[in-house]
């Protein structure tokens, strides 16, 4: 053998030695802390398999936390792992740390499930490449404590009076509120926290309904409610709280729904019911009955000064919350809304509503945005609303209507209240949205139909939004389908009237590159436009489909298969449409 073959086997037999030692190098503390073990362990684990070596190499930090924290190894080894993640991370994200199965992390169970009881870990979910699932997070203040070196010791929340309760429920959503995050385990905390004082007739009452957390939370909710605004104006429970609370759209509008039409368990049973305001009844707020008060809170004081700050409306959806998105338009809808968004900014806004003041004008600017579903009429609002720094407040219009004679006009006089309300309290002036507002801006009914109480009740709201329109100071945009001729009274109130018709060839192209990305070429994308006449919800909907097809099969369609795709669309949507637009 020569001697460069000798040197560079002697090269491979190093190289070997430090990949079978790459730790032995390190050298370990005198003396170790919580912060330090703990990234030890982390360093260890990775990749590990939870195997002999692992356990062998991670023996001191390992004894050491073990004694300090009071928790198992495995325990110390998902601790490490999360604290690390910061979110929450599912079984199979744990066991992609380690590389193990799910299945073998799964075993551990039981020591995961210790930990939720002992309060270093809460459950929620996790949202990971694909698709969203139950998963664990570091419980709040878990941190903080091993950061100054010290054990986690949960808060005491076991044999609390009802002040301290009270005080603890309403600081803890409160914390959630303010921080604009809705914790997802709150309802989870909440249940703990009841079970932990059963002692209190509250804690009692919301056990009684353990099969529907959601009923527990709403109560308590309620209670939180009354807690920080019992007797003062402010008092009772929003819908647009109700609604940024609750995660489900489905578990929103069943709530919402049952509030309103009186058959939620919590109206059944006496303990919450409609606020009343100079004798009517606001189907938007909720109190705690006095029944509920004098039986359920007995011992609480709720005469204690309130918050001098002005009430977050819940019912608004920030600017700061919309995510930017790239639009395309065709020519003359881009120019249009170039020039609505430029009125609508702060610098402009101000000036021009002070000019139509002194020219002796209406103030408000009220907007129609009309044309063919998917045509980027919702997502035009949300991206006037994040340019210009406006707040949205946007109603559900179903929610408008009810079944009871002079219910739906009540709704409807109500919204516009509490818009004009949230204008007086706001520095920017919000976009007060009304989505998909068909059925209510179209022509008023000569009540010779089938239905005439429906078209009276319809005619009724209708008069109180023009009326509305007729003295809105703030800005009003509403969108439709509309397939008829607006009435010529709401054509009159709409000082901007946008229609929104199908791309043209060039933007659908870009629409396709925009979806796809890298992934498709400028000339298939031009192919794809000239060949089909989708909106851009149409090729969304496709540029998804392909997605999923990605993720169950792992393999990248083909232009033909999304010609294929192309093709599907067409046979669901082989409606003939009508024509869309106002009369000349």
């Amino acid at each position: 053998m020569s001697e460069t073959d000798n040197t560079i086997n002697e090269f491979d037999d190093n190289l070997d030695f430090m990949l079978d030692n790459e730790f032995d190098d390190y050298k370990e503390p005198e003396s170790w802390n919580i912060i330090t073990a703990l990234d030890r362990v982390l360093s260890l684990s990775f990749n590990s398999e939870l195997d002999k070596e692992f356990w062998e190499k991670s023996k001191n930090p390992m004894d050491f936390l073990t004694k300090e924290l009071g928790l198992t190894k495995i325990q110390v080894v998902i601790l490490a792992i999360l604290v690390e993640e910061g979110d929450a991370l599912s079984w199979r994200g744990i066991g992609k740390h380690l590389n193990c199965s799910r299945l073998t992390i799964m075993t551990y169970s039981e020591e995961v499930e210790d930990l939720v009881a002992k309060r270093w870990l809460v459950r929620k979910v996790a949202h990971e490449f694909k698709g969203s699932f139950e998963g664990f997070a570091v419980a709040q203040g878990v941190v903080t404590s091993l950061r100054h070196n010290k054990p986690f010791i949960p808060e005491k929340i076991d044999g609390l009076d009802i002040q301290t309760f009270v005080d603890k429920i309403d600081n803890f959503i409160e914390r959630s509120i303010n921080s604009d995050s809705i914790l997802k385990d709150t309802e989870d905390w909440l249940t703990v926290l009841c079970k932990a004082n059963p002692q209190l007739p509250l804690c009692h009452v919301v056990m009684g309904y353990e099969d529907d957390i959601h009923i527990q939370s709403l109560l308590l909710l309620t209670v939180a409610d009354y807690a920080q605004w019992g007797g003062t104006e402010d008092e009772g429970l929003t819908m647009g709280a109700i609604d940024d609370f609750y995660q489900s759209s489905f578990c929103k509008k069943r709530i919402c729904k049952q509030l309103r039409d009186g058959s939620h368990p919590l109206i059944m049973a006496g303990l919450i019911e409609q606020k009343c305001e100079d004798g009517i009844a606001n189907p938007n707020q909720y109190v705690l009955t006095r029944v509920a008060k004098e039986n359920l809170l007995d011992g609480y004081d709720a005469s204690r000064p309130k918050s001098s700050k002005i009430r977050p409306d819940r019912s608004l959806k920030s600017h700061a919350g919309i995510k930017k998105k790239d639009m395309f338009y065709n020519a003359k809808e881009k120019e249009q809304i170039d020039r609505l968004t430029n009125l609508l900014s702060k610098d402009n806004f101000s000036s021009i509503q002070e000019r139509l003041s002194q020219e002796g004008m209406r103030k408000g600017f009220a907007c129609l945005f009309y044309g063919a579903p998917g045509t980027g009429k919702t997502e035009t609002v949300l991206q006037i609303a994040r340019q210009t720094g406006r707040d949205i407040m946007q109603i559900d219009i179903a929610g408008m209507r009810d079944k009871f004679v002079g219910e739906s006009e009540k709704n409807i006089k109500a919204v516009f209240g509490r818009y004009r309300k949230i204008c007086k309290q706001s520095e920017v002036t919000p976009i007060l949205f009304f989505n998909e507002a068909d059925g209510i801006f179209g022509k008023r009914s000569s009540l010779d139909g089938r239905n005439p109480s429906v078209e009276k009740m319809d005619n009724a709201m209708q008069n109180i939004i023009l009326q509305e329109l007729e003295d809105l100071d703030g800005i009003l945009i509403a969108t439709t389908n509309l397939t008829c001729n607006l009435d010529s009274a709401f054509e009159r109130r709409f000082l901007f009237k946008i229609e929104f018709r199908n791309p043209e060839t060039d933007v659908k192209a870009k629409l396709w590159k925009s979806m796809l990305g890298d992934d498709i070429s400028s000339e298939d994308a031009m192919k794809l436009a000239t060949k089909y006449d989708f909106s851009g919800g149409q090729i969304e909907n496709i540029a998804r489909q392909r997605t999923i097809d990605y993720i169950l099969s792992g393999k990248q369609d083909t232009v033909d298969d999304l010609d294929t795709l192309c093709q599907s669309e067409l046979i669901n949507n082989n409606s003939t449409r009508r024509a869309i637009g106002f009369a000349s």
